[in-house]
Parts: structure tokens; sequence; C-alpha cells
């Protein structure tokens, strides 16, 4: 295949510039006898990659430097079509391009972290974050940001605070781990709190709750363990109770919904079946209950010894 065109500057060989334009209408840029960019005819420009697939096909390493740039930033912006689903996207692959190996984001979907082509993480186009898993398990949740299928493992290198969670800037509860042990908080600071009351009964209400033993269905080993049913305690200790009896899950705003779904709609297994919405329960509330309990059998057995 011979020249059709040839431009050279100060191309001797060893330095220089060597323009070179094929029958194919491609152009070869070359310096030292060997080629550095290729502009084929349909536009794609190889740099360092003499058969371009793409409009920049670079072999090797790229520095974009917004530090040097006199102070005016820098860097690289990526503008998507006219279409939500047309947007760009960044893609870290394997050396033959079969499978993702790094990050891979894109403006309408998210953001997905990969190591031995398997995602680890995602952050999709809600802003809520995946750990192990790309299917959302706290769905019937409109406001979670974090969704993590695995262990949790934290760590510091001394006593203190693990984990500090806020309402609106406000703490309203901690972990805590100190040389040999973890501490739950919820928030307890008087300054937080009105209408202290001492004088309340705490027997009649406690003898409305109905201990039980039970095993859970999805134990096969049919263990019994010692607890209560969420909904009878709702109405004697409703602050140990989270959600509502018998709820199912439902389509929430911001959620990608299906074909012929609308926002409120219940959603359904492949089954056809609605999703429970499970009650939960936390024990530690009815401390104060067994507490206040005790301390008024105990003022009872006193006037009973006095007499």
């Amino acid at each position: 295949m011979g020249d059709i065109m040839t431009c050279k500057i100060n191309a001797d060989t060893t330095d220089g510039l060597k323009i070179v334009s094929d029958t194919s209408g491609a152009v070869d840029v070359q310096s030292n006898g060997t080629t550095r960019m290729t502009v084929l005819a349909n536009g794609n420009v190889g740099i360092g990659a003499t058969s371009p697939t793409t409009k920049l096909d670079i072999a090797g390493s790229m520095l974009v430097d917004a530090y040097n740039n006199g102070g005016a930033g820098g860097g690289i912006f990526l503008r998507g079509g006219f279409l939500s689903t047309a947007q760009p996207s960044i893609t870290v692959a394997d050396h033959d391009g079969s499978a993702p190996d790094g990050i891979s984001v894109n403006g309408y979907d998210g953001v997905a972290f990969r190591t031995s082509d398997t995602e680890r993480v995602r952050i999709d186009g809600s802003g809520r974050v995946y750990f192990n898993g790309t299917t959302a398990v706290a769905t019937s949740q409109t406001s979670w940001r974090w969704d993590i299928s695995g262990v949790v493992y934290g760590n510091r290198t001394s006593a203190g605070t693990l984990q500090s969670y806020r309402v609106g800037g406000t703490p309203v509860g901690s972990i805590y781990t100190g040389a040999s042990s973890t501490t739950y908080n919820t928030s307890s600071d008087y300054r937080l709190k009105e209408n202290v009351d001492y004088t309340w009964d705490a027997t009649t209400r406690l003898k409305q709750l109905k201990p039980a033993r039970f095993n859970f269905i999805n134990d096969d080993t049919n263990t019994l363990v010692d607890g209560f049913i969420a909904h009878e305690v709702s109405s004697i200790v409703p602050e140990a109770i989270t959600g509502t009896k018998d709820a199912v899950e439902t389509w929430q705003e911001g959620e990608e919904l299906p074909d012929g779904v609308s926002v409120g709609d219940n959603k359904l297994d492949d089954d056809g079946n609605t999703t429970p919405d499970y009650q939960g329960i936390d024990q530690s509330k009815l401390v104060p209950l067994l507490v206040k309990t005790i301390q008024e059998l105990e003022a009872r057995i006193t006037a009973l010894e006095s007499e």
C-alpha cells in the first residue's frame, strides 16, 4: 500500500514528525520511524493503537493534569445524549474486554465496582449503595441508603465510637467498642426529654404481656426460643415495635417501577403473591416496664411485712 501524501517536519531517522496518508483515507502521525497516532477514514483516532475501534483508542496510560493548568482546573467531562438511557459511561475491563473488572460508571444506572469479574459495590441512580448484591433487600423502606449482604467488620485501634447515628444532625444513638466489649446506645440524655413521670402503673401493663415459646419457620432445627409476638406487644409498649401487623411491601417513590405498576401498588413475587413487610421488636424497650414492676412488687411486699 503506497503513500499518496507524505509531510515531513525535521523528519530524520532519530527525531521529527512524519504525517502519512494512505489510499484508505487513514492518516498516520509518525516520529522516529514509528507510528504514534492513527486517524481512520471513519474518524476513529488511535494513540499508540493503529486500528482504533472507538472514537478514541489509547494504548497506554493517560494523564489529565488539572494541577498544572495555570489554576484553571480541568478533568474529564462526559455528556450524555438526549434520551435518559443514552448516558455516558466509563468501564475498566479485562485485557480482552470480555468482562468488566474495575469501575463501571453510567450516568443513568449508577456506578459499579468489580473485582475478579464480580460486582462488589454498586451506587444506583437513586444514591443507594449495595455491598455484595445488586438487588435491594430493604425495598419497603423508602429512605434506605445502604444494603449490605454479608458480614460487616468494624475495627478500631483503641476504644471509642464505632458508628454514630444522627437525625437532622442530632445524635440519636451509637455503637461504642471498648477493650473487650461492645455497647449499643440509644439517646438518653435528660436534656432531650420532657414531661418526665415516675408515678405510672407498670404492674398492670406488664400483666398484659404474653411471653411465648416458639421456633422460627426458617429454622430447620425447630429450636424453641423465648420471646413475644410483635403485634401482641404493640398496644402495651408501642415504642418497642416497628412496622404494622399484616403489612405488605409496596412500590415507593424513587424506585424503578415495572411496566404497568404505580407508586403504592403491592409488590408481588414470581408467583403473584404479596411480599410481607414484617414487624420487628426491640426487647430492650421492655426493661423499664420490668424494673418498675419489680419496684412496685417490692413496695407491696415491704408494706405487707410491716403490718
